[in-house]
């Protein structure tokens, strides 16, 4: 699989080596399972004054909701603080298995309620659908490669360096890569 090439998020900016890294191998993991691959990316804002525990357990309840409807879920998810207001908030990567998935839609009102179960009203699923498609098909041979270079663009906002500064301990988190057998 290809790996990533600069896109317009790498220019004047600087990138997170690692979280690059990350997103390759999740990606070239999960190419490996499966022929189609859906790709998405959501960004999650808690109600004000939410922690770090209430993330994972609204992304623990959601990755299970998608493996129950067998959709084979794996993320990269990065951590932030906003430079206005200071907020936390994540950015995440959804890899989807591309059989059981078609559109973003019913994967966003899944996250939403789960959210809104979890953590109360306040909370916010950002779309990420400015300007750009979110929810992108990656065909494991496909000679094309404008839909890997519109997940690239797309997954590499989450590499920037922007908003991490402030960050104390972990600021990203990946599914578990499969070991073959």
């Amino acid at each position: 699989m290809k790996h990533y090439t600069p896109s317009y998020h790498t220019l004047n900016k600087t990138m997170n080596g690692k979280i690059l890294k990350a997103l390759d191998n999740v990606r070239d993991d999960y190419m490996s399972r499966y022929s189609k691959i859906f790709t998405m990316r959501g960004d999650v804002h808690l109600p004000e004054g939410s922690d770090q525990k209430l993330i994972m357990k609204v992304n623990h309840r959601f990755i299970e909701s998608q493996k129950n409807k067998g959709r084979a879920p794996a993320y990269v998810m990065v951590r932030e603080i906003g430079e206005e207001k200071g907020n936390v908030h994540y950015h995440m990567v959804l890899f989807l298995n591309g059989q059981k998935v078609k559109s973003t839609y019913y994967v966003f009102k899944d996250w939403e309620r789960i959210l809104s179960n979890v953590a109360g009203p306040g909370g916010i699923i950002h779309h990420c659908d400015d300007g750009h498609r979110n929810g992108i098909m990656i065909h494991r041979d496909d000679p094309d490669p404008r839909n890997l270079q519109e997940f690239q663009r797309q997954a590499s906002y989450l590499a920037k360096t922007e908003q991490k500064a402030n960050v104390k301990g972990k600021t990203f988190f990946t599914s578990r890569i499969k070991k073959k057998i």
